[in-house]
């Protein structure tokens, strides 16, 4: 099914008598060529590690790389051991939770952006306080993070899950939504109030704000987490109890989403507006990047798209899909990388430095993926292997996305390409442009770009070829400089695409002028 109406989703689960775990593992079994044992399996995975940064920052201090946050997750788990809270202990444990993995985000750790880094501590944080009690199996915990997943693609695809878009309602609030869906149907409740859950969670983060003080995703961030992993639950108890969410939870998200045009460029990731501009805010700014610098303006389907990728931190967006889109780039170009200019435009322009966007990029470049720890050395290691790089800003146009990127890359062999992508949310990136075709690449399934002249039926033997190799099409794209002129045709698979398959098709096809494979990494 297409994720785009809680109020479908709801009634297809009712109808069905399943909860909606089931509808989202059945979704990802019809659009991926794996088991359900591998699917769960990957999800078990992202839930190790969510469960390993909470117990990495409440056990031990996490600072982050700037210095200016960390240790607060551990501070307040210490003072829930002595037992005497105002609100109850276990819930105040939720909120130190929260707090330390997002500051083991800060720290440049590992963790699962859910739905994005920003907002990657509020499900880590219930789902690790519920395995805690005992009461719960972790693969009960793994069933309902498709729960999770299933609500955060209806607000993806309803509104969005990315700052820079939307505010922070727009992570903070899909977060706290999504975590308090799912701890209603873990704690077995109906699909109606696992609905109401997200529409009472989500009406609570209606205009928040995404001001990240310097630009960097930890002042108001991380407290955020710890306070809205309490909305959570709290929201789920309301549901549970039968209270309803008046507004329907669809309108929520559509209210979500026209709210989001109305905040001003100043308020929606740019470190700019909210706390980011308070006196105190623009301190820390100078203290971290010096008096003189300036922070001024300037489709999702599967259950990994919002709970994924497993990430070095501190954001999704701008480091983990800036990475992506600096590994795209480089599988693009098919050599070893010899220089590189990266031109940023909007958020990705003004708060690159502290977000580690420029570090993520060299990174994905050089062959690193989104999990890799040696993301934070990159520049370092870009030294030692002679990659010369050079960043630029500059607006690309209308219609991009504020997180966009301009990767010109130049190869040892003499090979050149320029890409144009962004990073919408969630680590997730779309290709706009390859060379001088437009695209819509979103390199979540192997794709195979093949530049051809444009002559009649050379699609159509690419086609065929393809099809009688045993491998399954899932989109084909086609763009043509002219009528007979140069045109490149993208095949996105269903299925790895392997070397010795890439120089079959070529020598099957002498027309192809270039062939080239770009994977997930």
């Amino acid at each position: 099914m297409s994720f785009t109406s809680l109020d479908k989703l709801m009634k297809k689960a009712e109808s069905n008598n399943v909860p909606i775990y089931r509808i989202m593992i059945d979704n990802e079994l019809n659009n991926q060529p794996v088991s359900e044992e591998e699917l769960l399996q990957t999800m078990r995975e992202q839930l190790e590690v969510m469960i390993e940064s909470v117990r990495k920052g409440t056990e031990k201090i996490a600072m982050s790389t700037t210095g200016i946050t960390g240790g607060d997750g551990y501070r307040v788990n210490e003072y829930v051991k002595k037992g005497d809270s105002i609100i109850d202990p276990k819930a105040l444990k939720v909120v130190a939770n929260a707090m330390a993995v997002n500051e083991v985000n800060a720290s440049m750790g590992r963790i699962v952006a859910t739905p994005t880094a920003g907002s990657a501590g509020i499900l880590p944080a219930v789902l690790t306080n519920m395995y805690d009690t005992g009461q719960y199996t972790k693969d009960e915990l793994v069933n309902v993070m498709f729960t999770a997943s299933a609500l955060g693609l209806v607000i993806a695809n309803r509104a969005s899950i990315s700052g820079a878009q939307g505010g922070c309602q727009a992570e903070i609030g899909s977060a706290t939504a999504m975590a308090a869906g799912a701890l209603v149907e873990l704690r077995g409740g109906t699909p109606t109030q696992v609905g109401n859950a997200v529409g009472l969670a989500l009406k609570n983060s209606l205009g928040l704000v995404c001001d990240p003080v310097a630009g960097l995703v930890e002042i108001p961030c991380i407290t955020r987490n710890g306070l809205h992993a309490l909305t959570a639950m709290a929201a789920a108890d309301m549901a549970l109890a039968d209270v309803p969410s008046i507004i329907p939870p669809d309108e929520v998200i559509d209210a979500m989403e026209s709210i989001s045009r109305q905040l001003p460029a100043s308020l929606r990731e740019t470190g700019i507006g909210g706390v980011a501009g308070t006196p105190t805010g623009q301190e820390i700014k100078n203290q971290v990047f010096g008096a003189d610098s300036e922070l001024d303006l300037a489709d999702y389907l599967s259950a990994y798209e919002i709970i994924g990728p497993v990430m070095i931190g501190p954001s999704s967006s701008h480091t983990a899909g800036a990475c992506r889109i600096g590994n795209v780039a480089r599988q693009m170009l098919d050599d070893e990388p010899e220089e590189v200019v990266f031109t940023l435009m909007d958020s990705f322009a003004k708060t690159y430095q502290g977000h580690g966007t420029d570090v993520a990029l060299i990174a994905g470049v050089l062959g690193f993926s989104t999990k890799d720890p040696e993301i934070k050395k990159a520049k370092e290691i870009a030294d030692k292997r002679g990659l010369k790089y050079n960043f630029l800003e500059q607006n690309l146009g209308d219609g991009y996305h504020p997180n966009t990127a301009r990767v010109h890359l130049w190869g040892k062999n003499g090979s050149h390409i320029q890409v144009i992508a962004s990073s919408v949310g969630g680590g997730k990136v779309e290709v706009k442009t390859y060379n001088q075709y437009p695209t819509q690449i979103a390199a979540e399934r192997p794709t195979l770009i093949i530049e051809h002249k444009d002559e009649p039926g050379y699609i159509a033997k690419l086609t065929t070829f393809i099809a009688d190799s045993n491998h399954n099409i899932a989109r084909i794209n086609n763009r043509r400089t002219e009528f007979k002129g140069d045109s490149v045709t993208i095949f996105e698979l269903d299925s790895t695409i392997t070397p010795e398959f890439l120089e079959c098709i070529k020598q099957a096809h002498p027309f192809i002028d270039r062939a080239v494979i770009v994977q997930t990494k």
